[in-house]
C-alpha cells in the first residue's frame, strides 16, 4: 500500500501539533555539569552539581483554537495541492493515451492515402478478399485519408 506525500504530511502536522499541546504543561530543567557544559531536560539531573537545577517555565497560554484552524487551514490547502497533483497526472496519461492511439490512426491513415494515389486501386477486405475500388470511392478514400493526416499527425 503506497502512502502518499500529502498523507504523510497530514500526519506529521496533526502529530506535532498532538505533541506541542501534550508538552505545555511539562516542566524543563536547565543545569550545568561539573565540565561546564549546559543540559536541558525534562527530568532533573541524578547528581546535582554546585549550581544547582534551575526549572524553566514557560507561558502555557496557548490559543489552541487559532492553532486548530492554522492546522485546517494547511490541511485544506494540501489536500487541493494533492487533488490537483492527481489530476494534472491523470490529464497527462490521457495525453499521453491519446498521441499513442493518434500514432497508430496516423500511420494506418497514410498508408491508405498511399495506396489510393494510384489509379487502379485493390483495397483488401477485412475478411482478405480483394475487389477494384470505383473512381468515386477512391477519391473519398483520398479525402477522408487526408482529413485523417491532417487531424491526427500533428502529434
Amino acid at each position: 500500500m503506497k502512502i502518499t506525500r500529502s498523507r504523510i504530511s497530514n500526519s506529521s502536522i496533526i502529530l506535532l501539533s498532538w505533541l506541542i499541546a501534550l508538552s505545555v504543561p511539562a516542566e524543563i530543567y536547565k543545569w550545568v555539569d561539573d565540565e561546564g557544559n549546559v543540559h536541558y531536560g525534562e527530568k532533573t539531573p541524578n547528581t546535582i552539581t554546585e549550581d544547582g537545577v534551575e526549572t524553566i517555565k514557560f507561558s502555557d497560554n496557548v490559543d489552541t483554537q487559532s492553532a486548530n484552524d492554522a492546522l485546517k487551514k494547511k490541511s485544506k490547502s494540501l489536500n487541493k495541492r494533492n487533488e490537483k497533483r492527481k489530476k494534472e497526472k491523470a490529464d497527462a496519461t490521457t495525453k499521453k493515451e491519446q498521441l499513442a492511439k493518434n500514432k497508430v490512426l496516423c500511420e494506418k491513415a497514410k498508408k491508405n492515402l498511399a495506396n489510393y494515389q494510384f489509379p487502379k486501386v485493390s483495397f483488401t477486405e477485412d475478411d482478405g478478399t480483394v475487389r477494384a475500388l470505383p473512381e468515386e470511392e477512391r477519391q473519398l478514400g483520398i479525402k477522408k485519408s487526408e482529413k485523417i493526416v491532417k487531424e491526427v499527425c500533428n502529434y
